[in-house]
């Protein structure tokens, strides 16, 4: 939706495109590991006698294809239409006219537009074909040849639609006036896209020659906003610049990520701070949303073939072949890694809980801190609904593997001298997240406030407890191949921001 209302306040002035801070860091670690995992995953799934990873590939191209127009405003469709397309394929007939704001043809036509856009570009990836202004031009084509308009505003404020030509860059100023406040956002000026373009697709390539200096992540972070910032069409500027986003990422060895409509608000936002010059939430969003695909890919088992005995036994043959013990083995040598870094949580959380326990006592409110650690052969069953519960609203949704080991520990702040007082139970869960073993952990947090009429009782609560998700945004993984020293400090990171989240809510019930 834009307006050529110059008179306006304008809120972001545009600038030429800017190349990678040098100053830029970034941490990509946590990352880097899950690749490497998916790296090591991923030719046996291509070589397994089911079509698991095409299946893979084809439910992630269909969901990128709904969820790309849905985030545009482009239309509108509920999520069980949604599950039922990526599961199925995208068709008419499972399309009820109840679900979407359009026809179910007209839907079609413009899901499957995005969907051999997508198609296309694996076809360019095998070719080995690089991205160029004749394939912006005919990326934009395939997107919308099925859309036939776009909206615009005049300077009166008034709504009208005009023709969209696929694949024609933009002529006349594309600025979009904000609703929250009426301000415009400069995009860059028709007559300087070429040169914005030529300039960007330079940068580009020379960043590729130096993926040592510049990670695959960072450049696409780059690569997006700075596309955002020349907006080269009338519309349609998202689904192109997040189909380049996929063309780079695929290219580059990742998977491609879905930006959803639950991820929106997020994507907004960090697209915002990078054009005030800040583009480590947009990397932050681009690093959760392909740990979220990796994740999801791992935790894929192959389906069941049906109907061929042959089909059946090849199946489990390849199953049993993987779960040779001397892989397994080296599969949960991640354990150590999880016992250690559980470890090292508790001593800095006796630590922290000595300071909490000393400051509350400075206001009246005396609390007992009381650290324990639970695992295999110890208490290692414990709090497993929680686990489950703040494992479900992690981002991405975890599935626990309650046949591995699971290491955790627990803070609890014990009312001493204060009946009716709030207990605190704070806990960090290290576990295995997939249904079968493969070697990935995930750490989870969450918390219990517990309300007693006796201190000296602390088995009989007042009322049932309050269960608090403390699990930062950023979801902390470990593979068998990371480096227990290097994870110590990002992990104590995470778990201050864990416990954080603790406090915070418990204060309320202290207050």
């Amino acid at each position: 939706m834009t307006s050529p209302d110059l008179a306006a306040t304008v809120s972001h002035v545009w600038q030429p495109i800017a190349p990678i801070s040098e100053d830029f860091t970034y941490d990509f670690f946590a990352i880097d590991g899950l690749q490497r995992q998916w790296l090591a995953h991923r030719p046996s799934l291509e070589a397994s006698a089911s079509t698991a990873y095409e299946d893979l590939l084809a439910r992630l191209t269909r969901s990128w294809a709904i969820e790309t127009g849905i985030i545009e405003g482009l239309y509108t469709l509920d999520r069980g239409v949604t599950e039922t397309l990526v599961a199925q394929g995208i068709s008419v007939d499972l399309i009820e006219r109840s679900s979407t704001n359009k026809s179910p043809a007209d839907l079609a036509r413009i899901l499957n537009d995005h969907q051999d856009a997508i198609v296309g570009i694996y076809a360019k990836i095998k070719e080995e074909l690089p991205i160029t202004r004749i394939s912006i031009l005919q990326l934009h084509t395939v997107l919308t040849r099925n859309q036939q308009t776009h909206t615009v505003v005049d300077h009166l404020g008034r709504e009208f639609e005009a023709r969209l030509i696929p694949g024609e860059f933009k002529k006349w100023l594309n600025n979009p006036t904000r609703p929250d406040n009426g301000t415009i956002h400069e995009y860059c000026p028709p007559e300087q896209v070429d040169s914005e373009l030529d300039n960007l697709l330079e940068h580009y390539n020379a960043y590729l020659q130096d993926s040592d200096r510049y990670h695959p992540l960072l450049t696409a972070a780059w690569l997006h906003h700075r596309f955002v910032q020349i907006h080269p069409f009338s519309d349609g500027n998202g689904r192109v610049v997040r189909a380049l986003l996929t063309w780079h990422l695929v290219r580059e060895n990742y998977l491609p990520i879905v930006v959803t409509r639950d991820d929106r608000p997020r994507y907004i936002a960090a697209l915002e701070k990078a054009d005030a010059g800040n583009l480590v939430p947009f990397v932050d969003l681009l690093v959760l949303l392909q740990r979220r695909a990796i994740v999801e890919a791992l935790d894929k088992h192959e389906p069941e073939p049906a109907g061929l005995v042959d089909q059946v036994l090849s199946h489990i043959v390849s199953q049993v072949g993987r779960r040779n013990a001397e892989h397994e083995a080296q599969l949960r040598s991640v354990n150590d890694t999880a016992q250690a870094l559980r470890d090292h949580a508790a001593s800095q959380l006796t630590r922290q809980a000595d300071q909490i326990a000393s400051q509350l006592n400075q206001v009246g409110i005396n609390m007992e801190p009381e650290v324990i650690n639970g695992g295999p052969g110890d208490k290692e069953h414990w709090y497993h609904r929680e686990v489950v519960e703040s494992a479900n609203q992690a981002t991405p949704r975890q599935w626990v593997n309650f046949n591995e080991s699971r290491f955790w520990v627990r803070l609890a702040m014990n009312p001493r001298s204060n009946p009716g007082q709030s207990r605190l139970v704070f806990l960090v869960s290290l576990h295995h997240i997939e249904w079968q073993l493969s070697g990935l952990m995930s750490a989870t947090a969450f918390a219990r406030v517990e309300h007693y009429k006796d201190p000296a009782d602390p088995d009989t609560p007042e009322n049932p407890h309050t269960f608090i998700n403390c699990t930062p945004p950023d979801t902390f993984t470990i593979t068998n191949e990371y480096d227990v020293y290097a994870l110590y400090p990002r992990f104590a990171t995470w778990t201050e921001q864990a416990l954080a989240i603790a406090l915070q809510q418990w204060g309320h019930y202290l207050a």
